[in-house]
């Protein structure tokens, strides 16, 4: 009788789980194929080298030598296009020297005549997070919010709903009514550091109702469904 049970139990936990919204795709990249970048667009002075090597995204900098202003070197995702109203994307840091790493998420465009990522978009680094200038920014007081774990970067974005998590822990959010849809986003650092940084970057995961998928991490709830039926009729 028991054994029937937890059966019942069993089904109804997989039945429900698959009848839940699977729209959602997953892109990945992980950084595995050696070479040039192929999904992204260099940002900012000419003077960072982004690469794929070993596994992962190998970042080299040289600042300004002497120079106070934090600088900044952004590298935009354009694999597809982008406008979303919805997705969640996430980055894992493995290595920052000299260097703070992050991600920038908003809108591009124009911004006083000039094209620009910097202007409609936050950018959520390991520390705190840099506001948008086109627009006054929406966070809390004392926006940088230092995080509990420096080697993931997560955020949930919901039609200007934003939320930051770093590896599953709830770090801040806000609403950015300005910021209905997104379209760009990528990964940034910034540095005041001289001569040289040095990065390592892996695992930039998008997921969406409107991203095409490449990669999966997803486990086929079928077979997990044969596996725990084997065992419970064995009992």
């Amino acid at each position: 009788m028991k054994k029937n049970f937890l059966i019942v139990i069993l089904l109804s936990v997989l039945l429900y789980g698959g009848g839940q919204d699977t729209s959602a795709k997953t892109w990945i990249e992980d950084f595995n194929q050696e070479g040039p970048l192929k999904s992204w667009v260099k940002h900012g002075l000419d003077r960072a080298t982004w690469q794929s090597k070993d596994g992962h995204l190998d970042v080299w900098i040289e600042p300004l030598q002497h120079h106070a202003i934090i600088q900044r070197y952004a590298l935009e995702f354009k694999a597809f296009p982008l406008n979303a109203e919805k997705l969640s994307v996430k980055m894992t840091i493995i290595e920052s020297q000299k260097a703070t790493a992050g991600i920038f998420i908003g809108q591009g465009g124009v911004w006083e005549g000039i094209s620009d990522i910097n202007g409609r978009s936050y950018k959520f680094f390991q520390g705190g997070i840099w506001e948008p200038i086109a627009f006054p920014p929406q966070l809390p007081k004392n926006p940088f919010v230092h995080l509990a774990a420096k080697k993931e970067i997560e955020i949930l974005f919901n039609n200007g709903d934003f939320q930051l998590l770093s590896e599953g822990k709830h770090i801040i959010d806000f609403h950015e009514p300005n910021l209905p849809t997104v379209d760009c986003l990528g990964i940034v650092v910034g540095t005041t550091e001289d001569p040289l940084v040095h990065l390592k970057l892996d695992d930039f995961i998008i997921s969406g109702p409107s991203i095409p998928s490449r990669g999966s991490l997803e486990v086929d709830p079928g077979g997990k469904a044969a596996v725990l039926w084997g065992e419970l009729k064995q009992k």
